[in-house]
C-alpha cells in the first residue's frame, strides 16, 4: 500500500462519494485534502470520463473542482496534458519508522511534563489550533476518517490548551499519521510540541503502529528541521491539480 493511500484514511471531511477507486472528499471549501478527489484505486472508466464525473460532483457542491496528485507521477503528467496545470497546497509527505522517532522525543523533551491523549476532540481544541478556529466544519475533518483518531492536549496549570495535535492510526498498514499539530502563540518555544509529538507517537505505538508519517510545507523551515532531527524524510511531494472548465489537450 502506498503512502498515499494509506494518507487518505487519516484525513477527515463532511461528505464523501466513491468513482470506483476514486475517493472525492468535500468539506465546505476547508483545506485541500478535505476537498479533493484521492486516486486510491482504478476508477472503471477512462481518465477523461472520470475527470468529467469529478467535475460534476464538485460542481454540485459549489465548490472547484482537485485532483490530489503525487507530483510528477503518471496520473500528474496525464493530467498536465490535458490542461490542467494550476496546483495548489503543494506539501510534502515524509514518513520514519516510530520507534527511533519516539526515542528521539523522549531523550529531548521534558520528562515532568505531559500531554493528555483523548480519543475525544476536547471541547478548546480550536484555542491552539487557531486554523480550524470559528470553522464548524473543521471538527467532521478532525473526527471522521477510517482510522483510530486520538488528541493530545497539552495544558497550562489553570487548564487553558497550549499545545495541541492530533494522531491517525491506520491498523491494516501499520502507519501513525501526525496531523493539526499547534501551539498557542504565547507558548511557543518552550518544547510543548516535542511533548505533544512523543505523547501521540507513544499512543501509537501502543496501539500497534510501527511506522509515523504527516504533511509538511517546504517553506516550514523550524518545521523540517524538527522532523529531519527525528528521523523522517521525503517519500513524495504533493499537490491538489485544479481542474480547468474542460479538457484543452487533444
Amino acid at each position: 500500500m502506498d503512502l498515499q493511500t494509506i494518507a487518505a484514511t487519516g484525513w477527515g471531511y463532511t461528505e464523501r462519494a466513491y468513482i470506483g477507486g476514486w475517493e472525492l472528499r468535500a468539506a465546505g471549501g476547508h483545506t485541500s485534502r478535505a476537498n479533493s478527489a484521492i486516486p486510491i484505486g482504478d476508477s472503471g472508466m477512462p481518465l477523461d470520463r472520470t475527470l468529467e464525473a469529478v467535475r460534476e460532483w464538485y460542481v454540485e457542491r459549489g465548490l472547484p473542482a482537485r485532483v490530489q496528485t503525487v507530483d510528477g507521477s503518471p496520473l500528474d503528467q496525464a493530467l498536465v496534458e490535458l490542461g490542467h496545470l494550476e496546483t495548489e497546497r503543494p506539501a510534502l509527505r515524509q514518513s520514519a519508522p516510530l520507534a527511533p522517532a519516539l526515542e528521539a522525543l523522549r531523550s529531548s523533551s521534558d520528562p515532568h511534563h505531559a500531554a493528555k491523549v483523548t480519543t475525544e476532540l476536547p471541547e478548546d481544541y480550536f484555542h491552539a489550533y487557531r486554523r480550524g478556529h470559528g470553522i464548524p466544519e473543521f471538527r467532521s475533518i478532525l473526527t471522521s476518517g477510517d482510522a483510530l483518531i486520538a488528541f493530545a492536549v497539552v495544558r497550562a496549570d489553570n487548564g487553558d490548551a497550549l499545545s495541541v495535535g492530533r494522531v491517525a492510526i491506520d491498523a491494516g498498514s501499520g502507519y501513525a499519521g501526525i496531523a493539526a499539530v499547534a501551539t498557542a502563540e504565547a507558548a511557543r518555544r518552550r518544547g510543548l510540541a516535542r511533548i505533544v509529538l512523543r505523547d501521540l507517537l507513544a499512543f501509537a505505538g501502543e496501539h500497534g503502529a510501527e511506522n509515523t508519517y504527516l504533511e509538511v510545507e517546504e517553506e516550514n523551515a523550524p518545521a523540517l528541521a524538527l522532523y529531519t532531527s527525528l528521523g523522517y524524510a521525503t517519500a513524495h511531494r504533493y499537490h491538489s491539480r485544479r481542474l480547468s472548465s474542460q479538457d484543452v489537450a487533444g
